[in-house]
């Protein structure tokens, strides 16, 4: 099984692939430009899934600070999953995460010693969904956590987080609807952006993003 990833030829063979889809994808990247997602993969799946839990639902700025915190009670750098179970979980809080994220944390430190998250080598041979269903297994770590990882960490390539807010915008902005696309139907939908559907997802949360400004 061959597994697709993010590389220079890969994305402007998506780039090509969805303006040629209709009007309103040729229209939009146009107007949005090249795409730059790109994966980095410097950080462990472990390390990533730490960095995601603490930015959820929080703005990127108020994120990166309360996450230097965190780190700060490790000497600056991503505790080892021990050194995480081993220290008071207050500490953590006092971070400024939420029980709720704090005790995602800690099960995410267990998950690691367990092998239930898998490490930098053996994930590059498991399929999206086979990472999914591991990641997925530990309570506080939903779909949309596991996607993450699979876009920004790994750079796999056909990734669509139909629950994501930004990219119901996104979609509903490309396609002017009143009303915002369920989950369920972006699913069918995106059938048709295969297998670019992490280009697609960038595509629409620049959307998005674009309408804010």
């Amino acid at each position: 099984m061959v597994i697709q990833t993010l590389s220079d030829r890969s994305l402007k063979s998506s780039v090509e692939f969805l303006s040629g889809l209709d009007q309103d994808w040729e229209n939009l990247i146009k107007k949005i430009g090249s795409c730059h997602l790109k994966k980095s993969s410097t950080l462990s799946p472990y390390e990533s899934l730490l960095k995601t839990i603490a930015y959820q639902q929080l703005h990127a700025k108020a994120a990166k600070t309360i996450f230097q915190k965190f780190l700060s009670q490790f000497n600056g750098h991503f505790p080892k999953a021990l050194e995480l179970l081993e220290i008071d979980p207050m500490l953590i809080k006092q971070s400024g995460f939420s029980q709720t994220k704090t005790e995602t944390l800690l099960r995410i430190a267990e998950a690691s010693i367990k092998k239930i998250i898998p490490d930098q080598k053996e994930i590059k041979y498991l399929n999206d969904d086979e990472i999914i269903e591991r990641l997925s297994s530990i309570k506080g770590v939903g779909e949309w956590t596991a996607q993450m990882l699979l876009i920004f960490n790994l750079g796999r390539l056909d990734v669509l987080p139909i629950h994501d807010l930004g990219i119901q915008k996104g979609y509903q902005i490309l396609k002017n609807l009143d009303g915002l696309p369920k989950p369920k139907d972006l699913l069918i939908l995106g059938d048709a952006w295969k297998p670019y559907r992490t280009v697609a997802s960038w595509y629409l949360w620049r959307a998005n993003a674009r309408d804010k400004d």
